[in-house]
């Protein structure tokens, strides 16, 4: 199987030591997306991203790769020496698998739609959106969030939406063709849109027990350790319905009713995505709405510190 690794990156001295690793697999081309300046030539092809976050990084990913199978991981990530290789004969013994994550060793972000689910789990709004997520441990919800019904095992195989973009691959079955909503600040759950388009192509997505990548680092798109941006990601994550309608219809007098229901950071985020579903907001637009959220918790966290 030909093999595309895709990196988006801000040019940070961690994509070095990254890519003089990758360099020793053979035959597998390193596709750089990056802001900045990239200080080396140990790649295959790089192109510069104008404008736009994460998921416009993905998109061009997306439009640039052509292999059978695409890796896609973050500059300061560490991939175990057998990387590549698990993640080829994981999709090789798995046809039915479009997306796949291995595993992943440092710190985790946190799914803060679990908090909700542990509120709500045994009503409509927490049931599985339709009979394909049954067997998944992060299913998507009727309300269109991404939760899990209880923690992952680290068995062979376990179909779920929880994959990390540090460390996923993607057959060309599933990417080809493919765009992600351009709609947050902090890349939230690009990953289980791809691995929903996948499920729509006749796919499941899952994670398996090797593969292993190291991902230190405390601060990234999705971690943090400063409260104002904690909620931010919670607000964030709560606007996954909105994204998901995009590829699944979201019944919006249920996520209306479930909306009514909640309170704090969880209810901004379902009336926010609920808005950007009966109004149809382009991704955009839908985006500006998010960043002066982003921009207001920042403002009240700075001045909470400085007092």
């Amino acid at each position: 199987m030909d093999v595309t690794v895709g990196i988006p990156t801000l040019g940070r001295d961690s994509l070095y030591p990254l890519l003089r690793k990758l360099k020793t697999w053979k035959d597998v081309e390193i596709l750089l997306v990056y802001k900045g300046e990239v200080k080396t030539k140990d790649y295959n092809r790089a192109i510069e991203q104008k404008d736009g976050y994460y998921e416009e990084a993905i998109n061009i990913i997306f439009r640039e790769s052509h292999s059978s199978i695409l890796l896609i991981t973050d500059d300061d990530a560490i991939p175990s020496d057998t990387w590549i290789q698990d993640h080829v004969s994981f999709h090789e013994r798995n046809e039915k698998i479009g997306v796949a994550s291995g595993v992943v060793e440092g710190k985790k972000w946190i799914n803060y739609p679990n908090f909700t689910f542990q509120l709500f789990k045994d009503t409509v709004y927490m049931e599985e959106y339709d009979h394909r997520f049954k067997d998944y441990v992060g299913y998507l919800t009727k309300t269109g969030l991404s939760v899990d019904r209880r923690p992952h095992d680290s068995k062979d195989l376990e179909k779920t939406l929880a994959i990390a973009g540090v460390n996923m691959s993607i057959k060309k079955e599933v990417y080809s063709n493919l765009s992600v909503p351009e709609y947050s600040i902090r890349g939230s759950y690009n990953e289980s849109l791809i691995a929903i388009e996948g499920i729509k192509r006749g796919y499941h997505s899952a994670i398996f027990n090797r593969g292993k990548v190291v991902h230190t680092g405390e601060e990234s798109l999705s971690r943090t350790d400063q409260e104002w941006l904690t909620k931010y990601l919670a607000v964030e994550k709560h606007t996954f319905p909105y994204a998901v309608n995009f590829f699944l219809k979201i019944d919006s007098r249920l996520l209306e009713d479930f909306s009514r229901r909640v309170q704090g950071e969880a209810k901004t985020g379902l009336d926010l995505a609920l808005k950007g579903i009966l109004h149809n907001m382009d991704p955009h637009s839908f985006r500006e709405e998010l960043r002066s959220i982003y921009l207001r918790l920042k403002e009240e966290g700075e001045k909470h510190h400085n007092h």
